[in-house]
């Protein structure tokens, strides 16, 4: 994934507060352009169609949400404090990407989060090492590390966006279920 370009980011900005504004159906090039403060031409100048933004704005999600994640999940502490800011790191992520987020419909987010060419292993790998470190030191019962770090990054991502959007929560309240989540894992004291 290479950095983009300085047009390129401009596109990356009109396109998101384009499909905050109308939705990613009716962000068309022209709103997209308007937004970036462009002319449509200069899009297709630079190869820009809608399928090339909307995988431009797939890689910078992408790129923010991974080094977000990992870089919460590194920190110096026990499992379940390191998953607990891993898992608000993925909150945090969506929303500094929100307006985009919810601007996308279903198969626009279907194929945000599962196109093919992305490999998922970047979005759960830093969660499933503090799982596999938790079960190891026992403050985490044993679970399908895998299955598990697929359902918490989903679990997070999936129930922030909904507070956030569909019940107006404040970022510090839908971030709230984490703890909710990680309870869940510790290990059983009998």
């Amino acid at each position: 994934m290479s950095a983009p370009t300085p047009t390129e980011l401009r596109v990356i900005e009109g396109a998101g507060r384009a499909i905050e504004r109308y939705g990613w159906h009716g962000s068309t090039l022209e709103r997209i352009a308007g937004e970036s403060g462009l002319s449509r031409m200069t899009l297709h100048r630079h190869g820009l169609g809608r399928e090339e933004i909307f995988a431009l704005l797939g890689q910078v999600y992408e790129r923010d949400f991974r080094a977000a994640v990992a870089e919460a999940c590194s920190i110096q502490e026990p499992a379940p404090a390191r998953l607990r800011h891993g898992l608000r790191a993925v909150c945090d992520t969506s929303e500094r990407h929100l307006g985009f987020l919810a601007g996308l419909d279903d198969e626009a987010d279907t194929r945000l989060f599962h196109d093919s060419g992305r490999s998922r292993a970047g979005f759960i790998s830093p969660i499933e090492a503090v799982l596999r470190d938790g079960i190891a030191d026992g403050t985490f019962r044993s679970v399908s590390v895998a299955t598990t770090a697929t359902l918490l990054v989903n679990a997070a991502d999936r129930t922030y966006r909904h507070l956030r959007l569909a019940h107006g929560w404040t970022p510090t309240r839908a971030r709230g279920a984490i703890d909710l989540l990680v309870s869940g894992l510790a290990a059983s004291s009998d």
